[in-house]
């Protein structure tokens, strides 16, 4: 947790940032139990319950954090909330829409109980949140109607944004929901080096200021630039264990489960990372050895 090393003021931010939840997917973050709307219901597994208390826990950091440095609170939801019916996928726990909307409206009942100051919706991937995002974009239409403080997109009206921006004391920050990282262990870093710097040549090219941080997700893997170009980059950790189609391309893979907690504290940024991993399957042996 931070220390009070300043005077906290009302100017202080906390931005509390989550992605890839996948509500509805059979290996996501979902509550013990939903009502399916034919009356059955869906019980989560064990693997899923665990990613609920991560989900409780993350949140309970947020509020700690926004206590600390009496601060604002903003929120940003950086794609990909809903699985959808994808590429044939059996890993749903219902192919019905309404299943998954049950699903992200308790996820979102614990951060909306934080009364942010601001939240804004990033659009995913069309395979999983519908095409132009139409699930993300009814998600936050629907919170901006019921009277929360949902950030709108000022050129096109829409509730959700395929890439959004946002300034605070100074500080910009580039918000949009994918990104890439490196396809081995050891390069995993090069890919987001390498959009940290695509993003400092575009803002050259074109006569503006780079963002400080950048935030990307999508690959399900947390990793931090750090401060090697001006501009940092994040690539994000999601709410979701491994697929199958992660158990093809990745056998054993430990997926990073969490986000991020973003501060600015008279005008210093800083990025407090939440990040989880579950316990590796155990490896088996013969009863008998010793």
């Amino acid at each position: 947790m931070p220390k009070k090393t300043h005077k906290p003021t009302s100017e202080n931010l906390v931005i509390a940032v989550t992605s890839d939840q996948h509500a509805g997917g059979t290996t996501a973050v979902c509550p013990p139990s939903i009502m399916l709307d034919d009356g059955g219901s869906y019980t989560a597994s064990v693997a899923q319950r665990w990613l609920w208390e991560k989900w409780l826990d993350y949140w309970k950091q947020v509020e700690e954090t926004r206590k600390a440095f009496n601060a604002r609170l903003g929120m940003v939801f950086n794609g990909d909330m809903t699985d959808g019916n994808h590429h044939g996928t059996t890993q749903i726990a219902s192919g019905n829409p309404s299943a998954q909307a049950v699903v992200v409206n308790e996820l979102l009942r614990i951060p909306l109980a934080l009364k942010p100051d601001f939240s804004a919706g990033i659009r995913g991937t069309e395979a999983h949140v519908g095409p132009s995002a139409a699930f993300e974009e009814r998600i936050f239409t629907g919170l901006r109607k019921d009277g929360w403080p949902v950030v709108r997109n000022e050129e096109t009206g829409t509730s959700s944004h395929w890439h959004w921006t946002m300034e605070h004391q100074g500080v910009r920050l580039d918000f949009a929901h994918h990104g890439r990282v490196g396809t081995r262990g050891w390069t995993k870093g090069n890919a987001v080096l390498a959009q940290a710097a695509d993003i400092i040549l575009t803002h050259a090219m074109t006569n503006r200021p780079a963002p400080h941080l950048a935030v990307r997700s999508h690959m399900h893997q947390f990793v931090d630039s750090g401060s090697i170009y001006p501009t940092r980059l994040i690539q994000m950790p999601a709410f979701q264990l491994a697929t199958a189609f992660i158990h093809r391309i990745a056998p054993g893979a430990i997926a990073d489960v969490g986000g991020i907690i973003i501060t600015i504290v008279d005008g210093e940024l800083d990025v407090i990372p939440v990040v989880s991993h579950p316990d590796p399957t155990p490896t088996w042996r013969m009863p008998w050895a010793h």
